[in-house]
């Protein structure tokens, strides 16, 4: 029996509807910069949290041993705000806006042999710094946001502002320390340590007159 032209072009929307919904999706993920942490749960693992209904899986680490560049070079203006951290004398800056986009709420540092965690909260405007034993970085994750943000480390989930557990494992907290921090201007902190390196963000003008975290 032949088909009608009716029925031809009702096929032929139905084709265009699936790939416009298809490309609006591919879209809408990348444009979240999730596409290279959409992972299913392998069997066996503890169900990870859900951020905006996608599973956040380890791949979403922030940044690891980030460049840095020297405050002559740095060219942020006088007002902008960083989060200043000092190790056995060494003051190094971060910029907050560089730990506002979602993959970058964590930045796992080591600062004169000793592992620094910055950590950032954009909707709640939680700092927390954390450090341990040891010269690697912290195994220290991003992994949702319930009234705050959810960190991972070593399979378990805690309050970034608490420490506390947030899951029902046990009540065992954050097992890493805090340490001290000063969030201010770029000129304040630069003008109390002129000798501090700052990091700007994945991508920056200066990055290429940086040096590697130490």
């Amino acid at each position: 029996m032949t088909k009608g032209p009716g029925s031809i072009i009702k096929r032929h929307r139905v084709r265009i509807k699936v790939v416009i919904a298809g490309s609006v999706l591919v879209a809408a993920v990348v444009a979240l910069g999730l596409d290279a942490v959409l992972r299913p749960t392998r069997q066996g693992q503890p169900t990870p949290a859900l951020l905006s209904g996608y599973q956040i899986t380890p791949m979403s680490s922030g940044v690891v041993r980030p460049r840095t560049v020297a405050a002559s070079v740095a060219g942020l203006p006088d007002q902008e705000m960083v989060i200043g951290i000092k190790v056995h004398g060494k003051a190094r800056a971060y910029r907050v806006a560089a730990l506002v986009p979602i993959l970058d709420h964590v930045v796992n540092d080591v600062v004169d042999a000793v592992p620094v965690s910055v950590t950032f909260c954009d909707q709640t405007r939680c700092t927390r710094v954390f450090t341990d034993d040891g010269t690697e970085p912290l195994e220290l994750v991003t992994a949702a946001f319930v009234d705050g943000l959810v960190l991972k480390s070593h399979g378990r989930l805690y309050r970034q502002d608490t420490g506390a557990a947030a899951d029902q494992v046990d009540d065992s907290p954050l097992p890493y320390e805090t340490l001290p921090f000063e969030e201010t201007t770029w000129a304040r902190w630069r003008a109390e340590n002129p000798d501090t390196d700052v990091y700007l963000g994945r991508s920056s003008p200066a990055e290429s007159q940086g040096s590697g975290g130490s």
